[in-house]
């Protein structure tokens, strides 16, 4: 089952913008999330980078959002714990957004006291 409206929808985006953001018709943006039709693999590729996630989780093959990338070289790789909280925060609005940034960072401040 292909997730493409379910993260379409959490975005906010109607089937138009996903279609620009994929140069392709809002015709085929339908197709791909009402009758099952597979986007061929460089569709597929685009899709993920778009929405942020991995191939597996778009096509429905694995629970798992994927590989949030950090640029880091360095960092630790992030928890399940944390993959969690980053699709989580994804799915908020922004007015929301801004109220767990502001929380965490309350939250940090008082750690460091």
């Amino acid at each position: 089952m292909l997730r493409i409206r379910e993260l379409r929808i959490e975005k906010g985006w109607t089937q138009q913008t996903l279609a620009e953001k994929l140069h392709v018709s809002n015709k085929t943006v339908s197709a791909y999330e009402t009758n099952g039709t597979t986007p061929p693999l460089d569709i597929l590729i685009q899709m993920a980078d778009v929405f942020g996630c991995s191939i597996d989780y778009l096509i429905g093959r694995s629970d798992d959002f994927g590989q949030v990338v950090v640029f880091d070289t360095k960092a630790e790789p992030l928890t399940t714990d944390e993959k969690s909280l980053f699709k989580n925060f994804r799915a908020l609005s922004n007015e929301r957004k801004m109220q767990v940034l502001e929380y965490a960072e309350l939250l940090s401040d008082k750690q460091k006291q």
